[in-house]
């Protein structure tokens, strides 16, 4: 008995043997996954992604019979209208020189396939001149299909993308090796935003001119030091610079161009940041200061700021500006009025870019520019008691520098009203002031600007020195001059 149930393992091992290759080592080679720009993936996108063909090369004879090839997508459907027989193409790779083989493959879907599925299940039949004909090592079985319902690529990712594996097996097991999972498509954002912004120290807010000058001549409409270059910034268009990203249509992705998936509406460029002294510049000297010339970009294009405010200045591109601005630098320059005094502040820049389809991601790009910054430092003393109240109030200046210079106040009432003047024309390095009260200032300030009033209010001061490491102190006595506090 036990001789009989070993023969009969010994029969079924070698039926499977006569069944199966002992050389499995077939080749899978989907083509070479090609970049989608990530713009495409937005919602309601149906959309097939032309992958290009997965290619099976045998390594090994597959004998006259039924075998089932099978593919097998991960993160991903079947595109357009699903697989059919004709979807597999085998090719012999005997010549006639070489002996003239001429069996073949057919095959039949059996199962899945469809273009809500991500499996399919084919027949595959070896036919021959003979009754043992096989198809042998070399020969390919290749799959023409697309694929859709792809979610995974809307982030650039060259690792994360859709996945198809291949298997032939029989009745008893694998005819050849298996193919692996293997990504088929990949992503990368096509429309970018790159941004330089000045090098630091280049051009400041020149503290010797009452802070309304720059200290460097900028390249801007309003020219000389009434100009700041904050940067340059480039709408990067990478099927443009390399012509390897695609849309879900057989073209290339090529942002603005009319005719793609890419097809842009308008672009609108904003810089956000402090531009009291920007309101007031009239370059074409025409009266007109509202024809945004306070903030202007040139290079991509040589546009005024469609709007200026205070706070923002916005740049309102056409689709045919758009296209012509890839892929070039536009440098953004801040002009001045000369007479307004000119804040800190680090001007943010934004790129919206409105795509025509709406299936299609609009961009959202931001970076930031160039500090605008004084040449020098700067302290604040946001609490001078009025002139004319109870308390004396001072303030001590420092200069902990080993360099001399200059020190400018700024004065501010509670109205926002300001007036900048020299309070002291040169501190020696590691010197400090007397005791400078506040009557001084306010005398200083009406010397600068009759019109200045601090009213029954108090006072706030900026105090800026033409070297580092500023330092202010404020004082006040009791009214009866026996103590004192500082603030």
């Amino acid at each position: 008995m036990n001789f009989k149930k070993n023969a009969l393992k010994t029969a079924i091992a070698a039926a499977g043997i006569a069944g199966t290759s002992m050389s499995m080592a077939g080749t899978w080679a989907p083509a070479a996954a090609p970049l989608f720009a990530t713009e495409i993936f937005g919602t309601g996108n149906t959309g097939s992604l032309i992958v290009g063909d997965a290619v099976y090369t045998l390594g090994a004879n597959v004998t006259n019979g039924t075998q089932n090839v099978t593919f097998t997508l991960t993160g991903a459907t079947w595109g357009d209208n699903g697989l059919t027989n004709a979807s597999i193409v085998y090719t012999n790779s005997c010549t006639q020189a070489q002996g003239g083989k001429t069996d073949a493959m057919t095959f039949t879907l059996v199962d899945g396939g469809a273009n809500t599925q991500s499996t399919a299940s084919f027949r595959a039949t070896s036919i021959g001149i003979t009754a043992t004909a096989a198809a042998r090592i070399n020969d390919t079985i290749s799959l023409v299909y697309n694929v859709s319902g792809v979610t995974s690529l809307g982030t650039a990712t060259t690792t994360s993308g859709p996945t198809l594996a291949f298997g032939i097996t029989d009745t008893v097991g694998n005819v050849d090796s298996a193919g692996t999972a293997t990504i088929i498509a990949s992503s990368v954002e096509a429309t970018s935003l790159a941004a330089t912004a000045t090098p630091a120290g280049l051009s400041k807010i020149d503290v010797s001119n009452g802070t309304t000058q720059f200290t460097t001549p900028g390249a801007g409409a309003g020219g000389g030091t009434l100009a700041f270059d904050a940067g340059s910034f480039i709408i990067n268009d990478a099927a443009l610079a390399a012509n390897g990203v695609t849309s879900n249509s057989p073209t290339f992705w090529n942002a603005g161009t009319a005719s793609s998936d890419a097809a842009v509406t308008a672009t609108t460029v904003t810089l956000t940041g402090d531009f009291a002294a920007s309101l007031g510049v009239d370059t074409n000297l025409d009266a007109n200061t509202a024809q945004g010339e306070g903030v202007t970009l040139s290079g991509c294009q040589n546009v005024n700021a469609t709007t200026l405010t205070a706070t923002t200045a916005t740049f309102s591109l056409t689709g045919a500006q758009t296209l012509a601005a890839l892929n070039t630098a536009c440098d953004v320059t801040i002009n001045v009025d000369g007479t307004t005094v000119i804040p800190e502040f680090t001007p943010a820049l934004s790129v919206a870019v409105d795509y025509a389809l709406a299936t299609v991601v609009d961009e959202a790009l931001s970076a930031n520019l160039a500090a605008v910054t004084k040449d020098g430092s700067t302290a604040a003393a946001n609490l001078l008691l009025n002139p004319t109240g109870a308390y004396d109030n001072f303030i001590r200046v420092s200069n902990a520098s080993a360099v001399s210079g200059a020190v400018f106040a700024t004065l501010y009432n509670d109205a926002g009203t300001s007036v900048t003047f020299t309070l002291i024309p040169s501190l020696a390095a590691n010197a400090s002031s007397d005791l400078i009260s506040v009557d001084t200032l306010y005398a200083s300030a009406q010397a600068a600007d009759a019109t200045f009033d601090v009213g029954t209010g108090k006072l706030r001061g900026s105090f800026t020195g033409e070297f580092a490491n500023l330092s202010v102190q404020n004082i006040s006595t009791s009214t009866d001059g026996t103590t004192f506090f500082t603030f």
